[in-house]
């Protein structure tokens, strides 16, 4: 899967989406013989940004002309917000030192912090990584499924580590517009915790998008009850691969949502499409970003690397273009004040922090 149409864009950014499809000469000048690049990440050692980054960058380095070395610089710091500011304001566009991000870098929601000062649609993106569709779990039990259609009974409880996850928004829009009569229970020290949490029978529901953590729960006490799914070739939101038979977000809410509430879901799910990122900084020139564009686009085609993250993350694993990632941050960074207040006064009406 390499390519994503996304529905909310205007008619000029789907047709530089599409133009972003089709491979563009490198000029014959670009070489990074002998020459070193950098890859800053903008979190700690250890986490998802920083495996994807050096993954990624051990292969792009083969593919870029003249097969320069890398180096990689962990710059951490007010989640992600410290590297972005950074890189922004000093970074030059020599075409020899690229960022590493996550989603929450190009939110809506994290633009808006008071100690933001990086503009990320002025980017030059290299390529990214698309966020697999979070599958919401239940626990099998009869009598707990009955409970979460029934608001006279105990809330069925829905276990979170911060409440800033996709899954825990889905919750959301499932407790306001499907009856979902469920208490947030946060405060997990990390994934792994709240999974074992759900198989000793201490939560009745999780969330997770990667098949490696959702299939062992699907094969003992958890059910899929809905998911995410993932973008098609129009725009639509479909059934992942590794999850046929559990129903989409999307589709269950139909036509439960008003005028006001489908613009904001509309703008919730651009928030969830990215996974990662690399970019390039504002000016530099487009043969250096076209050449990192073009191997950005053979590592992922690579099937070395795709068996090892198709093994980790599933089939349906996507991945998007640079001038892809363009438009879909440029679109993110348009996202209105109105459509953000939404789905922020959900949360709040339904036990979800607000950062």
């Amino acid at each position: 899967m390499t390519s994503f149409t996304l529905s909310r864009l205007t008619g000029a950014t789907a047709l530089a989406i599409v133009l972003g499809l089709v491979a563009v000469p490198v000029s014959a000048e670009v070489s990074f013989k002998g020459k070193t690049v950098k890859i800053i990440i903008n979190s700690k050692p250890g986490g998802g940004t920083d495996a994807n980054a050096r993954q990624i960058g051990a292969r792009l380095i083969d593919y870029l002309p003249g097969k320069p070395q890398v180096v990689f610089q962990n710059l951490p710091g007010g989640s992600g917000i410290k590297a972005n500011n950074y890189f922004f304001s000093k970074v030059k566009g020599d075409g020899l030192t690229a960022l590493s991000g996550s989603r929450t870098q190009v939110s809506p929601y994290k633009l808006r912090h008071k100690s933001v000062k990086y503009d990320p649609s002025k980017y030059r993106f290299v390529g990214g990584t698309a966020r697999l569709g979070t599958v919401v779990l239940i626990n099998k039990d009869p009598k707990i499924q009955a409970r979460l259609l029934d608001p006279k009974a105990k809330p069925v409880a829905f276990g979170a580590t911060d409440g800033e996850r996709t899954g825990d928004h889905a919750a959301v829009w499932g407790k306001e517009y499907l009856g979902w009569n469920l208490k947030f229970v946060l405060g997990y020290a990390g994934t792994s915790e709240m999974l074992l949490a759900a198989r000793r029978g201490e939560v009745d529901m999780v969330n997770n998008q990667t098949v490696f953590n959702v299939q062992p729960l699907l094969n003992a006490n958890m059910m899929g009850l809905v998911q995410l799914g993932n973008r098609d070739e129009t725009g639509k939101f479909v059934e992942r691969v590794e999850f046929k038979g559990i129903p989409v977000l999307g589709d269950v809410l139909g036509d439960k949502l008003d005028a006001r509430a489908k613009k904001a879901y509309a703008g919730w799910l651009d928030d969830q499409i990215v996974e990662k990122w690399i970019a390039l900084p504002a000016g530099t020139s487009d043969d250096y970003v076209e050449a990192w564009r073009a191997a950005y686009e053979k590592v992922m085609k690579d099937p070395k690397f795709l068996e090892i993250v198709r093994r980790e993350f599933g089939g349906d694993f996507g991945w998007y273009g640079g001038k892809q990632m363009d438009g879909i941050v440029k679109n993110l960074v348009a996202t209105t004040d109105e459509e953000l207040s939404f789905f922020v006064n959900l949360r709040k009406k339904h036990g979800l922090p607000v950062q």
